[in-house]
């Protein structure tokens, strides 16, 4: 496998995504989960407004490319950002994590359908690295770790992770004809948009003397850095590989996030968690190599 210009795209987005986690759980000591997720994303689409004004591409998408930007806003930010908030209150946030991680299965599935034939090697490797995932999160070879919650939120991590998907999936088209940053501004613009009534519930709440410029750092880096760049570099990645070859990267977000939170929280990693790690990267090594064919 020879790397591309699109790996390093998707290792950057999944690093700076794994590292949210430790940044956005101090953040949520202070800000009330709707206001932190409708806020985060207005910051982040602003930046990458202005971002695009300054490269000179600020003029309005073209007629026929709003339905589908706006398409990809509401499910890629909108709808996702609403159900994980709702899903994470239902459900342990171990189990949402392995159920979101099916999100590549979903798109290969997508992909599929609409004329792409993953080969068998990419299908091993999706399950070879959704094995890492589990044994990541539920750190034990012989018992399940990950029970508690609640079906109803089981069902919604499920939805998220087939949002995520489906945000990966329909994105190319628009990727292939307005590039990366205008289809990354633009979406998260109109997705960002829709869910800024989010604001007012519980924006009263904030405790505004516990907001510390520690908070402020954590804050803009989810905002700026993992909200705006993440994004971009996510479909710049998509751009440059394809769908099949560039979703299995998030399974490598929580193997980053674990790493994050042994660094910043002082959490332990085990023989069993380091393994798994070793398992997602060789999955995703598998399903890279592979070729992914169009429908004859």
């Amino acid at each position: 496998m020879k790397p591309e210009r699109g790996d390093l795209f998707m290792l950057m987005a999944v690093i700076v995504w794994g590292n949210t986690f430790p940044t956005a759980k101090y953040v949520l000591t202070v800000l009330p989960p709707p206001v932190y997720a409708a806020s985060r994303y207005l910051l982040a689409a602003a930046t990458l407004m202005i971002v695009l004004a300054l490269r000179g591409g600020l003029q309005p998408p073209r007629r026929q490319d709003l339905p589908g930007l706006i398409g990809l806003g509401l499910v890629g930010i909108t709808l996702m950002q609403l159900l994980w908030t709702n899903a994470l209150d239902l459900t342990t946030a171990s189990k949402g994590a392995i159920l979101v991680s099916v999100s590549p299965v979903f798109a290969l599935l997508i992909s599929a359908f609409r004329g792409q034939r993953p080969a068998l090697l990419a299908w091993l490797g999706v399950l070879l690295s959704f094995g890492g995932v589990f044994l990541v999160i539920n750190n034990s070879l012989t018992e399940i770790t990950v029970g508690g919650g609640s079906l109803a939120g089981d069902l919604l991590f499920l939805l998220v992770a087939f949002c995520w998907a489906n945000y990966s999936v329909f994105s190319t088209p628009y990727l292939a004809t307005l590039g990366a940053l205008r289809t990354t501004a633009w979406s998260m613009l109109f997705g960002a948009l829709l869910l800024s009534p989010a604001l007012f519930f519980g924006i009263g709440d904030i405790r505004w003397e516990a907001v510390t410029p520690a908070i402020v750092a954590c804050y803009a880096f989810t905002a700026i850095i993992a909200g705006a760049l993440g994004y971009l570099f996510w479909y710049a990645g998509i751009a440059r590989l394809g769908v099949s070859r560039a979703v299995i990267y998030s399974y490598l977000i929580p193997v980053f996030a674990l790493l994050s939170a042994v660094s910043f929280l002082g959490e332990h990693v085990s023989p069993v968690q380091f393994g798994g790690a070793i398992v997602v990267i060789a999955g995703l090594i598998l399903t890279r190599i592979s070729p992914v064919k169009a429908r004859d």
